[in-house]
């Protein structure tokens, strides 16, 4: 019995020193890692600068599953995002070359600074450091796996090297098809306009696309296909673009006068297609591509009808950006007759369906534009929302827009 119980005493005292010993040690820290990127600053910059691309890719975390909600803008000072067990926002912002942060992991609070810089190999040095302070559970754990500068070091190298793979693995990947020309079919719409300086896009975007899905959600009208971006100017000289972002519809809807939203029509007409699949960041190449197929094919462009952006896969389907989806359409040629419908004629035998006649095309003389026909493409980024499914029984029907603000913007 005393042989126990000098070992139950004995086990008492490591315990008691060693709590002492975990307690006394300075559970501060500040470590900084850095990591080369093969990509170039200013796209490293914009992903980790944009919030929404934090959700699922590891960052500050190792629970790629966890549930994001974020701020309504998630780029910027003031942008924030929570996940289950922690939460970032950005504190300070120096585009392309650093950010400035504050966290809360496991309810501790963490100051994280970011840090871009070129190389001399078209790649990019982030450093990325992290300081704050231990709880007494975390230094425990700390020091059985190595001190607690390590267990830090192994947070942010776990960090850089999400980022590395997001962007090296699946962000810069890309596909290109020009498909050829094809009759895009018409649609009705609804929409939210506006006009902004080219570099103002990316931000604009997504809070524009979220509005219009709210409005189409609260009235429960049907909707029929996925969003597009519709471009009315696109002048790299002036920095400027008008454009639309637009959801499509079952049936044609009237809008109450003074509504901030724009509901329309687009008929078919004829358009070169152009297929992206991969991060939107790579649109400017899809555009590319497109007008570098129209000038080798001399095919001539109808200023008139819209030139259009299609999400046909994107954040609501999957959070992989390399398999994103985006159609490009461009106008081409003469403005297409419109399709009547068949005339049904009753026999008592069978139905026949009298084709109509065929109407010429109208002669439309080319419009010269009064600025810059679209060249090149931004990046644009689509909404990721679930458009409501349709309503069969609804068919077309006024709808009041409460929100009291007049005229497109």
């Amino acid at each position: 019995m005393k042989i126990v119980k000098y070992l139950f005493l004995l086990l008492l005292l490591a315990s008691i020193a060693g709590t002492v010993f975990i307690a006394t040690q300075n559970g501060k820290y500040d470590v900084t890692e850095q990591l080369t990127i093969k990509a170039p600053k200013d796209l490293v910059y914009n992903f980790v600068g944009n919030l929404k691309n934090w959700e699922n890719s590891g960052i500050l975390t190792k629970d790629t599953t966890a549930v994001y909600t974020f701020s309504d803008t998630t780029t910027g000072e003031g942008a924030y995002a929570n996940w289950t067990t922690g939460s970032v926002k950005n504190l300070a912002t120096s585009p392309n070359d650093s950010i400035t942060q504050t966290s809360v992991l496991n309810d501790r609070e963490i100051e994280v600074h970011w840090t871009f810089k070129d190389t001399l190999t078209e790649a990019t040095t982030v450093s990325l450091r992290m300081k704050g302070q231990l709880s007494f559970t975390e230094k425990a754990y700390a020091i059985l796996k190595g001190g607690t500068d390590k267990k830090v070091s192994n947070l942010i190298n776990h960090s850089l090297k999400r980022v590395n793979y997001m962007l090296v693995n699946r962000v810069n990947f890309f596909e290109i098809k020009v498909d050829g020309v094809m009759v895009k079919e018409g649609t009705y719409y609804i929409a939210d306009s506006t006009s902004c300086k080219i570099s103002e896009m990316q931000q604009k975007m997504p809070g524009m696309f979220a509005k219009v899905n709210k409005f189409v959600t609260e009235n429960n009208i049907a909707t029929n296909g996925k969003p597009f971006t519709y471009y009315y100017i696109f002048d790299e000289a002036k920095d400027s673009t008008v454009f639309m972002t637009c959801i499509p519809l079952e049936d044609e809807i009237l809008m109450s006068e003074g509504s901030e939203f724009k509901a329309g029509q687009i008929k078919r007409f004829n358009a070169l297609k152009t297929t992206l699949k991969g991060d939107y960041r790579h649109l400017k190449k899809a555009w590319d591509a497109a007008f570098k197929n129209i000038k080798k094919k001399k095919l001539e462009e109808n200023f008139e009808l819209p030139y259009l952006e299609v999400y046909t896969k994107g954040p609501a389907d999957t959070k992989d950006t390399a398999e994103w989806i985006t159609d490009i359409y461009i106008p081409i040629g003469s403005i297409l007759p419109e399709e009547e419908e068949p005339t049904q004629v009753n026999d008592s035998t069978e139905v026949i369906t009298e084709a109509p006649a065929v109407a010429r095309p109208r002669t439309v003389r080319k419009k010269t534009p009064t600025v810059t026909p679209i060249s090149t493409q931004p990046v644009s980024v689509q909404p990721t929302i679930a458009l409501p499914k349709k309503d069969t029984t609804s068919k077309k029907k006024p709808v009041q827009d409460t929100t009291n603000q007049s005229g497109l913007k």
